[in-house]
């Protein structure tokens, strides 16, 4: 072979064997590995609470002893890569041992356990979590790596959702670089601190893609695990997930191991063995409560051992395991923390088929920890189940007598239960706190001073919330919290407190804050007990905020009688989600009231009314424990659920049907023997849109939507069954005070429903209800429900369904009602007419249904204050009700309050309940045990109006707040008319010699126009009566005057339109209307007074939703003068003096200087970011007022950055003659936008950072600007730059200026500035590459230092260029070897 040749060959063995490996699969491993069982754990605590992710310590103890005993074999890492590759034999009985997160609980409580039996683990670390407040610490994990029985592996960097998903079940949209960075950044810091390369990984969430695997493989991990079985390749196997209430029988059943032994504690004899209880079912089913499905009956001649008398309960119906008999602790006296002996005889029928391994089981509920006994079933024996258990009320209600699985459909007699145990004394009869409860920790005041969110986060997690030095309210402070990007009403900060609250103490709570957008806001400081469907929110306070009124304290007191589960929560929220705010100094602290106690010497309100109707009251998870528990069972005999009911509250995040939490509160009820009301089938609001809608928005064909109507209700009325005595079934589907009330279904609200279905929808929701009970047999009443149904009109058009709807339903049905009753929600205020209820009310009885008030509140007060008269009044209007309520008792089911006491309240602010925060009885309370007494001894006060006054003033009417308006004085326009509170706003007025002007601004941050009738959409009203005659009607000098968001108008009378004018704006966050109206009768002149008034109606989904008032709240005022405000108009102009002598002429003074107009505020935001490229929302752009600054805060950004505006937004900007602020944590640009000289193009303003100078004193920043196809350099305005100094570095201040790079000259040119403050500020008129240096003396034009270069990673290439410019070269390389050895060949032939 020719040397050449040889040479070319060698070369191409050696290409050979460098790319083999790339090119050829490897090996497989060993087709066949033996199956080894994985166990996941995450948590082992003491107290378990999260029921994904905590075991009990002793759960935990008990499985490792279970498994040691049973010979298990558990297994390192890298035992288990060994035997899974087929190089080690396997052991007896492996298992693999995993613990996710590596929290610091491992050391404490699982690493003893472990070692105590000897037992390997793996520990999966997330690296970003140690020394977090998650993780443990890196101190901690370090422990662990000289412990060869703990394998330390990975778990990713960051295990965040927002890369993997939440759903392992689903396949995960992590990118491959995603991925990568994931896993080796942890591979990296195991490393690190092992010395190994980590072998097994662990999925987030379970959660994995293809991608994943292949990152695996790549990354040199042997296995990696997701959640659940069945495997799914080598990088996704399986794992036996261990949670809060996985029992170890099932563990044993995942593992294939021997059945746990149920351990026979011995027998303590109680310290006192007095019988609690004993229950022999002589006079029927006794205390016996339904658990589940099953069917309780007496039976007799059922004689067993310790069963002479024969009588038993017969449970039969059985299809789950849970279903039995519950014996609920209040009925039988067992009492918090007290310890008792339980026995329980019971017997199956001789005839039974029984299962093997089934058994009787006696537990506790609801948390299934602390008493588990068992008895075998066998057909024709008894069984006794008997041991000892400490009550502990905060997680359990009572005791269960079920089965185990194989016994679930297993019918047996219960024919004794005896309970003994501690006596009770008159010194224990106080209510214990929870033992086991930790001691409140002391709430030290957050300041954000240290520039963290000090626990603060989002409520929905959306929005944003940002430490900033924009605005501070603490003394000698720096630092605020910013909320922002808010896209519902209820997004904001929130605080976990439980750990700071004792049960039972009251708390005085408080937040400063301050309104940045729009101009005027209601902001609210609320509590929250509970989460999920069983949590109450609780307003401290709330009141209208505005951009002048700078730091605003919000206050309250809330008393926590519960702890909610312990989810205590403190939340800012505000009116409009386009609201944005700061919050400083939140202070939490124990005010000095002490204990409470509940008035037990007052008549309980369900006896008064014993017989005449149910005495009910809302609830959530929060009224069952505590004082306010007792409260509830003194005075009620029926509950409504507040929110747990509700049709979106039936569905879980998949759509699918879940009544957990429903089921729970309605366990709770059923324990204290409470009636239980349902509440609601069928409703516009708190739905799930998905059953008539489709994912736009747009109905669903009226078929679809038809069955899943049917399905909803079906499915609920038959899972809750008869636990309800009544439902509502429709929920407020009527429009407020409509015009035509004799056409029904005209008066519709047109919701969802009414879309998809049609206006039957209705009648088809009662049909598809009343199917279900009859076809069960069970009497179950069907309610239509509504609020204000004190209007006549609303009460006329609801009257006309009903009885039209009825009246077809009785023509085919025998005279069987399909609505059996209507229920009157009743929310009231103290202007509330008791003739208009008593007209509505009797309107509905002679429909011949029944009437349920429903939800009675009435409001009486004001930021969480109630005068002494405004409680005397609202007495007397509750005096007034119930004496109507006694007259018609016979028509009556219930009157249930919506709310056990103010500080609850939906309504908490306006206090309107009959007991006050600390569970003590108003005026109310009396009024309502005794009307007649009262209204007898009460003198009723005559109402006053509110009062206002017009300054002189003539505005321009365009749309915008001249400055003639800040003459005007505020109007609070913060009064509802109806239940619902909606949008607000402010009202001025101005006069002249001809007009009266009124000024609108409304908060409102979505605008509807959809329904035809103009009261329906969102407007504003104004009503003027020039004589101020208070006229039951109208007459010529009066009117109405309404003009929607859009500049639509309408009047009443419409002859009034004549010489009227308006105008108005819109901005993201609500809208203003100026209105000039024309004085017809009068002649103004100062002092004179009108009757006047103002209105916001407030409409979402075609249909008003409230009605807010500058003063009446009847809803009267299109008809009757009488309800409007007074307005007095004032001039500011001085009266004429008669003229004094004059003096000697003097020397003219120098005129002064005149004011300069106020300057706009500045519209700040954040934009959005998405690789470096910045842009602003053009709701954002078009808040910016003339002559206004836009800010744009990029100071979240360190490197470059590009800003972009569109077309339309610059010629906004360009209109409004406004100033853009790009503001950067080390740099601030102002430039007119008047320097966009290219037309409306698009603009592009780049920041780009440089390369640090080591001799510069500030960052250094190359400026561009691109509009459309040409680069602004040059500028006819000049344009301000500020540069942050590394103030350590000044030593002359008066020398510290602002170069810019001359590439021409190729020096550092002087432009000047000023210093102050570690920061310098110039104007130029050009952009260029900018720093600062200091000088060394005043005549410096120039300094010499090294030229500007790009900062390493800025503009460069990724990495992916790089490698395919080396893949070219190399496939270059390999052409010209070919040509080579081709010519060569050629040659030689």
């Amino acid at each position: 072979m020719n040397s050449n040749l040889k040479k070319m060959v060698s070369l191409f063995l050696v290409c050979m064997l460098v790319i083999q490996p790339a090119i050829i699969p490897s090996v497989a491993k060993a087709a066949e590995t033996p199956d080894i069982p994985v166990l996941l754990y995450h948590k082992i605590v003491e107290n378990p609470s999260n029921e994904w992710t905590d075991t009990s310590i002793e759960k935990f103890e008990q499985t490792m002893k279970y498994l040691s005993d049973s010979g298990y074999n558990t297994l390192t890492a890298e035992q288990y890569v060994s035997i899974m590759e087929g190089n080690t034999e396997a052991p007896e009985n492996p298992i693999l041992l995993t613990f996710d997160d590596a929290t610091p609980d491992f050391i404490t409580n699982a690493l003893p356990i472990l070692e105590n039996h000897n037992m390997n683990a793996v520990l999966f670390v997330i690296s970003d979590w140690i020394d977090g407040d998650a993780g443990m610490s890196e101190e901690q994990l370090k422990s662990l790596v000289d412990k060869e029985h703990i394998s330390l592996q990975n778990h990713t960097q960051s295990h965040d959702p927002n890369l993997w998903g939440e759903d392992g079940s689903k396949i995960s949209e992590i990118t491959r670089e995603q991925a990568e960075q994931e896993i080796t950044q942890s591979n990296t810091y195991l490393k690190s601190i092992t010395g190994e390369d980590p072998t097994l990984m662990a999925y987030p969430y379970g959660s994995y893609n293809e991608v994943t695997k292949e990152v695996n493989e790549a990354n040199g991990i042997s296995y990696a695990f997701k959640v659940g079985y069945p495997d799914d390749g080598e990088y996704a196997m399986g794992r036996h997930y261990v949670m809060m209430d996985t029992t170890l029988e099932e563990i044993a059943g995942w593992i294939g191991g021997p059945p746990p032994e149920v351990e026979s504690e011995p027998e303590e004899e109680p310290n006192d063995s007095e019988v609690i209880y004993h229950e022999t079912f002589e006079n029927g089913l006794g205390i016996a409560t339904q658990a589940g499905n099953a069917q309780l009956q007496p039976a007799s001649d059922v004689v067993f051992e310790e069963n002479d008398n024969g009588k038993t309960v017969h449970v039969t119906n059985r299809s789950n395991n849970y279903d039995g008999i519950d014996i609920p602790f209040t009925d039988v006296g067992m009492e918090n923390g007290k310890t008792y002996t339980i026995t329980v005889n019971g017997y199956v029928d001789e005839e039974i088929t029984v299962p093997e391994g089934a058994q009787a089981l006696l537990q506790n509920i609801d948390s299934y920890e602390g008493l588990y006994l068992s008895a075998d079933y066998a057909a024709g024996q008894a069984f006794t189940l008997t041991g000892q258990y400490t009550v502990d009320t905060s997680v359990d209600s009572a005791l269960r007598i079920q089965s185990n699985d194989p016994g679930a459909e297993v019918p047996f007699h219960i024919g004794n239960i005896l309970i003994t145990g501690e006596g009770t004394t008159e010194d224990e009869d106080e209510e214990e706190p929870n033992p086991d409860r930790p001691e409140a920790k002391e709430f030290t005041t957050i300041d954000f001073e240290d520039q963290t969110l000090g626990g603060f986060e989002g409520r929905s997690g959306e929005e944003t919330l940002t430490i900033t030095d924009e605005a501070n309210h603490t003394d000698n402070g720096s630092y605020a919290l910013k909320v922002e990007n808010r896209a519902e009403n209820w997004h904001g900060p929130s605080l976990r407190m439980e750990e700071y609250v004792e049960q039972g103490q009251e708390y005085n709570i408080s937040a400063w804050v301050k309104l940045i957008s729009p101009e005027s806001a209601d902001l609210q400081l609320s509590t929250q007990v509970a989460e999920g469907d069983g949590a109450s929110y609780n307003n401290l306070q709330g009141t209208t905020v505005t951009t002048e009124d700078g730091w605003v304290k919000l206050e309250g007191t809330y008393r926590y009688s519960s702890v909610g589960d312990e989810y205590l929560t403190v939340y800012v929220e505000s009116s409009n989600s386009s609201d944005t705010f700061y919050i400083d100094d939140i202070s939490f602290e124990p005010t000095d009231s002490g204990d409470i106690e509940i008035e037990k010497d007052l008549q309980p309100i369900k006896d008064v009314y014993k017989d005449d109707f149910l005495i009910g009251n809302a609830v959530s998870a929060g009224e069952f424990e505590g004082k306010r528990l007792e409260l509830l069972n003194m005075h009620h005999n029926l509950v409504t659920a507040e929110n747990a009911m509700k049709p979106s509250y039936a569905y879980d995040e998949n759509g699918e049907f879940n009544f957990d939490a429903e089921d729970d509160l309605v366990q709770k009820a059923s324990n204290e023997g409470l009636n239980i009301h349902g509440h609601v089938l069928v409703w516009h609001q708190q739905s799930n849109e998905r059953l008539h809608s489709d994912a736009d928005g747009n109905p669903l064909s009226r078929d679809e939507a038809l069955a899943n109507l049917r399905n909803h209700i079906k499915t609920t009325v038959e899972h809750f069954g008869d636990d309800v005595i009544s439902w509502d079934v429709v929920n407020e589907a009527m429009n407020d005070n409509p015009p035509n009330p004799s056409d029904w279904k005209g008066s519709l609200r047109q919701s969802g429903w009414y879309h998809a279905v049609g206006t039957d929808f209705i009648e088809e929701s009662f049909k598809a209800a009343k199917e279900v009970i009859d076809e069960n047999g069970w009497d179950i009443k069907l309610y239509y429900n509504d609020y204000n149904d004190d209007n006549q009109n609303k009460a006329e058009a609801i009257y006309q369904m009903v009885k039209e709807i009825n009246e077809d339903y009785a023509a085919e049905n025998n005279g069987d009602l399909l609505i059996d009753g209507i229920g009157m929600q009743a929310h009231y205020n103290l202007n509330t007419n008791p003739d208009n209820v008593r007209s509505s009310m009797e309107k509905f009885i002679s429909l011949g249904v029944e009437v349920g008030v429903t939800e009675l509140d009435i409001t009486g007060g004001s930021n969480n204050e109630q005068t002494e008269e405004e409680a005397n009044a609202q007495a007397y209007l509750y005096a007034q009700l119930f004496k109507l309520y006694k007259e018609h008792a016979e028509h009556i089911s219930r009157v249930t309050f919506w709310g056990l006491n103010d500080a609850t309240s939906w309504r908490a602010e306006q206090s309107p309940l009959l007991f006050d925060k600390d569970l003590q009885a108003k005026p109310a309370y009396y009024a309502v045990v005794d009307p007649e007494t009262f209204i007898e001894n009460y003198d009723p006060i005559e109402k006053e109006v509110n009062q206002g006054v017009a300054s002189y003033g003539t505005p321009v009417i365009d749309g915008d707040k001249d400055d003639v308006w800040s003459e005007a004085a505020e109007l609070p326009v913060n009064r509802y008319q109806t239940a619902w509170s909606g949008s607000t706003g402010t009202a001025r007025a101005l006069w002249d010699e001809e007009n009266l002007y009124v000024l609108v601004e409304v908060n409102d941050s979505s605008f509807d126009k959809s329904n035809e009738n103009p009261w329906e959409q969102d407007s504003i009203e104004v009503f003027v009566d020039e004589n101020n005659g208070k006229t039951p009607s109208y007459e010529n000098d009066d009117g109405q005057y309404r003009v929607n968001f859009d500049n639509e108008t309408s009047f009443n009378p419409e002859a009034i339109a004549e010489g009227f004018e308006s105008s108005t704006h819109q901005s993201g966050s609500g809208y203003t209307v100026e209105l000039k109206i024309p004085f017809k009768t009068v002649t103004p002149e100062k002092d004179h007074k009108i009757g006047f008034d103002v209105q916001i109606n407030d409409a979402v989904d075609g249909a008003r939703q409230s009605a807010a008032t500058w003063n009446d709240t009847s809803g009267a005022g299109y008809q009757d003068t009488s309800v409007f405000g007074e307005l007095t108009l004032v001039t500011s102009e001085p009266t004429p003096e008669e003229p004094e002598k004059p003096e000697d002429p003097k020397k003219p003074e120098k005129p002064e200087k005149p004011e300069q107009p106020t300057k706009p505020k500045p519209v700040i935001t954040k934009p959005t970011i998405e690789d470096n490229k910045a842009t602003v929302k053009d709701e954002i752009i078009d808040q910016v007022k003339q002559g206004g600054e836009l800010v744009i805060d990029l100071s979240e950004e360190d490197g470059t950055v590009s800003v972009l505006l569109s077309k339309n937004q610059i010629k906004q900007l360009k209109k409004q003659n406004a100033v853009l602020h790009l503001s950067k944590q080390d740099v601030n640009i102002q430039l007119p936008a008047s320097i966009f000289t290219n037309g409306d193009e698009e603009v592009e303003v780049t920041i780009q950072k440089m390369k640090d100078i080591e001799n510069a004193l500030s960052a250094v920043y190359d400026f561009k600007i691109i509009q459309g196809d040409q680069e602004i350099s040059q500028f006819d305005s000049m344009v301000t730059l500020s540069f942050k100094v590394d103030k350590s570095k000044v030593t002359n201040p008066d020398l510290v200026k602002v170069f810019y790079w001359n590439p021409e000259t190729k020096d550092w040119e002087l432009i000047g500035g000023e210093y102050q403050d570690g920061v310098v500020t110039v104007e130029t008129d050009h952009f260029s590459t900018f720093t600062v240096f200091e000088i060394e003396n005043s005549e410096d034009q120039t300094v010499d230092e090294e030229p500007p270069t790009e900062e390493q990673g800025q503009n460069q290439l990724p990495d992916t260029a790089t490698n395919s410019y080396n893949f070219l070269l190399a496939g270059l390389v390999v052409l010209l070897t070919g040509l080579i050895f081709f010519i060569y060949n050629r040659r030689k032939a």
